[in-house]
């Protein structure tokens, strides 16, 4: 079960985890291995879950706030994760 979950995340944050690959391998000359890859994914994951919650409970958010600020959110953490 875990590993079917990981492989989802590692599939739905590919293009994500991609980025952030390049970045480390860029600033550290190291290899990006798949213990950290999961790790990225799963911070993706749980920020976006977050995001979407706290959105969805905002009355006076609106919602087109949302796409904007997230995808913004998400970027600065696909970077800063390394």
């Amino acid at each position: 079960m875990i590993i079917k979950r990981e492989r989802n995340l590692l599939e739905a944050y590919k293009s994500r985890l991609a980025i952030s690959e390049k970045v480390y391998n860029r600033e550290h000359g190291d290899v990006f291995t798949e213990s950290k890859k999961s790790t990225v994914a799963a911070c993706l994951n749980n920020i976006s879950r977050f995001l979407t919650e706290r959105f969805d409970n905002s009355v006076g958010t609106q919602r087109a706030d949302l796409g904007t600020f997230k995808k913004f959110t998400m970027d600065i953490t696909t970077v800063a994760l390394n």
